[in-house]
């Protein structure tokens, strides 16, 4: 658990957040209150901070222009 801690300092403050806040079980109606984002939105974040955590595990690069979708 320490480990993957540390896999969220590789994204953006708000998708870090995101990111933990469903990995706590959070129900995706309170984090896009909290957030200010949509369902659909927020779930767009969720899968590119995922996509960015197993691609630097990879040691593989982050294309600059990856598009959220």
């Amino acid at each position: 658990m320490e480990e993957a801690l540390l896999w969220l300092r590789w994204l953006e403050v708000d998708d870090a957040k995101l990111v933990w806040a469903r990995a706590n079980g959070e129900r995706w109606k309170s984090i896009c209150w909290k957030i200010g984002l949509t369902r659909s939105s927020a779930h767009l974040h969720w899968r590119y901070a995922l996509a960015v955590i197993v691609l630097r595990l990879s040691k593989q690069n982050i294309p600059s222009n990856r598009s959220r979708q």
